[in-house]
């Protein structure tokens, strides 16, 4: 677990978010909690909230293991939480708006609850005019909730719509395995196998624009991710 809080695309948003002692931390669509558990050791206290209880009893699981006693997990509305305005004074969201059918809407309810002068940080893939209708199709077959990643402009475009501000921005490219970016979705055999196929027919520039590496039955790729860090215009 400590090698996953050393990925980069956690350190950038811990980069961004700088949490205090003091902060009240909200880690919404946490999934398994692993910003959730990144984050703790440097706050007053973290409440973790996704709509999936599966994936929260792993969270607590985690928790547990590790003892941190500053840590809540709770099973909520993604676009009706239930907190009152301006409870936290820390926001954070990792690889979860591709998820959200509505992810405006979500943006309007994290401003909601972090209130004026908190932060709140965001991340997510993101893909750009030549790897947008690819990578999404990919991502797709991969994960039957995904509904879109977007292009960097669009994503600093839903935040404004939501009457947020970028304050600051963190870009990265990561590099991952083919067969890790499957487990890491319990992705069937069969499916893998079509995922594979997939990416091996991809467009020529489409594979240079992912940095797709080939080496035997070994698969690489790229991806950019971005992060921002917002306040309430």
């Amino acid at each position: 677990m400590t090698e996953t809080f050393r990925d980069p695309s956690v350190q950038a948003l811990l980069d961004l978010a700088r949490p205090e002692e003091h902060d009240a931390v909200l880690d919404y669509a946490c999934g398994i909690g692993i910003t959730t558990l990144a984050i703790a050791p440097a706050a007053a206290s973290v409440l973790a909230v996704d709509e999936v209880a599966a994936t929260l009893d792993e969270g607590r699981r985690l928790v547990a293991e590790l003892g941190l006693r500053n840590v809540a997990f709770k099973v909520v509305d993604l676009y009706a939480l239930p907190f009152e305005d301006a409870e936290f004074s820390l926001v954070v969201s990792r690889g979860a708006l591709h998820r959200l059918p509505e992810p405006a809407r979500a943006l309007h309810e994290l401003r909601r609850v972090a209130g004026a002068g908190a932060r709140i940080v965001v991340e997510d893939a993101v893909v750009d005019a030549v790897t947008d209708a690819s990578f999404n199709d990919l991502a797709r077959l991969r994960e039957p909730s995904h509904r879109r990643h977007f292009r960097a402009e669009e994503l600093e475009a839903l935040a404004t719509a939501a009457g947020l501000r970028v304050v600051e921005r963190r870009a990265l490219r990561r590099t991952v395995d083919l067969d890790y970016w499957l487990q890491a979705a319990s992705v069937p055999v069969e499916k893998s196998e079509l995922i594979r196929a997939r990416v091996q027919a991809l467009p020529v520039d489409v594979q240079e624009h992912l940095d797709v590496v080939f080496a035997d039955r070994l698969v690489s790729f790229s991806a950019d991710l971005l992060a921002l860090r917002l306040e309430s215009a």
